[in-house]
């Protein structure tokens, strides 16, 4: 006789075997293979030192409860990567850049949450060592985990937190760089970007214009050689190359003002001086006594005598007057 009935049997057999088949299903949604991160693809940032260095802090200064490290690539890693893909030391002056981490963490910490935190900086320092510039990037990352990946700390949900706070250290990184540090980001031959002019190369008189240019600071100075020109031989110039025409230099001689004497009415003999208009001897039919005429009268003028000096007249001249009237 069996020990267990068919039906007790059946129940046993599912009780033993449905675990083992959830925990291989689970196994299986858990992904064990995830893409190095790399930071090539994206623009490079050439700075204008001679060096570059990483710097990790994190070893002097670990994060109490960080997990960091168990990631399939841990946040330190990530950032050594970046400093290697992004930028590039493009010059001989001497410079330092040092791109120095100062915290990458990942916490579990209680309700289940995976927390991030990026800190980095990076330091521009001159050939003696004193810092000449300085720049700080900052991110940080909260996410509530994937529990069909696994556990809340499981390589896959660590590597999303990772990914995340990489991709946002990227722009920020890149910002802080461009504008905080613009001074000191050249292009791949050392030039500097912000305030570079662009200038044509002068070829020798009947090559063709060249149709690149090139790229030189603004401090930088262009000297081109001085030749004379054989005034024998003739010249060919290029099609659309511009001429100067030069205005020859004309010499306008002075000219002096003669200095003219104008002789006075005493200095001209009497023979040229004009002579003065006869006077008419008849009188003025309008003005007869020259009442009214700006020339002179050369008559006198008799006036009436002064008043209270009227005198009566005398017995002569009375008889004189009778005389006259009775001839009259």
């Amino acid at each position: 006789m069996p020990l267990f009935s068919r039906p007790l049997r059946l129940s046993l057999t599912a009780a033993i075997v449905l675990p083992a088949l959830l925990a291989g299903c689970a196994g299986e949604q858990q992904p064990t293979h995830f893409a190095p991160l790399r930071y090539d693809y994206l623009s490079q940032m050439n700075l204008n030192v001679s060096t570059l260095s990483v710097v990790d802090n994190t070893v002097t200064h670990p994060v109490e409860g960080d997990i960091g490290y168990r990631a399939p690539t841990p946040p330190v890693q990530a950032l050594r990567q970046m400093a290697e893909d992004r930028l590039a030391a493009a010059s001989n002056n001497g410079s330092t850049a040092q791109f120095v981490i100062d915290r990458a963490s990942i916490l579990h910490n209680s309700g289940g949450t995976l927390n991030g935190q990026i800190d980095v900086h990076l330091n521009i320092l001159n050939p003696g060592g004193t810092q000449a510039a300085h720049a700080e990037a900052h991110v940080t990352s909260t996410v509530h985990p994937d529990l069909s990946k696994g556990d809340a700390d499981s390589p896959a949900n660590l590597y999303e937190v990772t990914q995340t706070m990489m991709q946002r250290i990227n722009v920020e990184l890149e910002y802080q760089v461009r504008h905080t540090l613009s001074a000191w980001v050249v292009d791949a031959g050392g030039t500097p970007v912000g305030s570079a002019i662009q200038t044509q190369q002068l070829g020798k008189p009947g090559d063709a214009v060249p149709a690149t240019s090139a790229v030189l600071p603004a401090a930088a100075a262009v000297t081109a050689p001085v030749t004379t020109p054989d005034p024998t031989s003739p010249t060919t110039l290029p099609a659309n190359a511009p001429v100067t025409v030069e205005t020859p230099k004309v010499d306008v001689p002075t000219i002096t003002t003669p200095t003219v004497t104008v002789p006075t009415a005493t200095d001209t003999p009497a023979a040229t001086q004009p002579k003065a208009a006869p006077v008419s001897s008849e009188p003025d039919a309008i003005f007869p006594a020259g009442e009214g005429d700006d020339t002179a009268s050369t008559k006198q003028k008799i006036l009436s005598p002064k008043a209270g000096f009227l005198k009566a007249p005398t017995k002569k001249s009375a008889a004189a007057t009778k005389s006259v009237s009775s001839g009259n």
